[in-house]
């Protein structure tokens, strides 16, 4: 359920990695967000997957609910077309950025169309690209709520943060899979419970032959696999 949210109401940048809610008011009217942000809020409450795909102002404002208090550059911009309309101010010359006017009004811009202006228009442009996903985030908040949850982002961003933004893929070995696993044995000093931990043993064992000899051949998708399962 978590990878349909991400693909249906979310879009990636250029990286496809980090992303912002799609702009669709119908998903708006038909509650699809909050529907997504309980998903989110049941799925971490039972340790279950985190939806760690989201841009970093898009954490900030879950926590906080304010728009003051985020930070947003171009690289923040995920609309295609906007993104497009941001290279094409920055391109632009004094011949032809008044071909441009129509789509810099549209955004929201009241000042004057000029190569000296850039830097305005290139905001105006950030700010509608972001500032109007903000009611989507607003809805997906009230989900979060399902468990407290914003209250607890609010008050643990540092540990809450790489629950909702990519982090750098750490690759998975047999020590991780090793740790991630949780035996119960029977009760110690049993046959049983030597017999379990023989198995253990020779799991272990089975799995460093494997990355050992397979480490060069194994591909990163593999890799990103077995530590997601």
């Amino acid at each position: 359920m978590l990878a349909e949210i991400e693909n249906r109401l979310f879009v990636g940048g250029p990286d496809k990695i980090e992303k912002n809610p799609v702009y669709c008011l119908n998903s708006l009217d038909s509650n699809y967000f909050r529907s997504a942000g309980e998903v989110m809020a049941a799925s971490l409450a039972q340790g279950g997957p985190c939806p760690n795909f989201m841009r970093e102002w898009c954490f900030k404002y879950l926590c906080s609910g304010d728009s003051d208090s985020i930070l947003v550059s171009a690289s923040d911009v995920t609309d295609l077309e906007l993104s497009l309309l941001i290279e094409r101010i920055n391109s632009a010359t004094n011949d032809n950025i008044s071909d441009l006017v129509d789509d810099i009004v549209t955004c929201g811009y009241t000042g004057l169309v000029s190569i000296e202006k850039r830097d305005s228009m290139i905001r105006t442009v950030i700010l509608h690209s972001t500032m109007r996903v903000l009611p989507m985030l607003d809805q997906l908040r009230k989900g979060l709520q399902l468990y407290d949850l914003p209250k607890v982002m609010k008050s643990h961003q540092d540990l809450c943060q790489k629950l909702f933004i990519p982090g750098e893929d750490d690759e998975a070995d047999a020590a991780f899979l090793l740790e991630s696993s949780c035996p119960v044995y029977s009760e110690i000093g049993s046959a049983k419970h030597q017999k379990e931990l023989n198995i253990m043993s020779l799991l272990q064992d089975f799995l460093q032959e494997c990355f050992s000899q397979d480490r060069n051949m194994r591909a990163p998708a593999t890799a990103a696999l077995l530590q997601k399962a």
